[in-house]
């Protein structure tokens, strides 16, 4: 099992009622974290992560200890114990 810290921030934690929490997966990748944040939050999530179906959205930035998986190996990014992940909504300013 690998355990790390999950982190979310404005609407999402809005929607699952927390900023922070401990979560634990059998997989390694971010791809399986994700898996365990839908059997955890059910729809509250899923409907965030993937509002068109089995693509992530466009609109949520995910990170682990502070880098975008985006610019790692995507989905398949490994985690490992005590890693840091951040899911938050993409914002914009002015």
């Amino acid at each position: 099992m690998v355990r790390v810290i999950f982190k979310t921030f404005g609407h999402i934690a809005s929607s699952i009622g927390t900023t922070e929490a401990k979560i634990e997966t059998s997989g390694k990748t971010v791809q399986d974290f994700l898996g365990a944040l839908i059997e955890k939050y059910g729809d509250k999530i899923s409907k965030i992560l993937y509002p068109k179906g089995s693509q992530i959205s466009d609109l949520i930035y995910i990170l682990v200890n502070g880098r975008n998986i985006r610019h790692i190996n995507g989905l398949q990014t490994e985690i490992k114990d005590g890693d840091v992940i951040s899911v938050f909504p993409v914002t914009a300013g002015g």
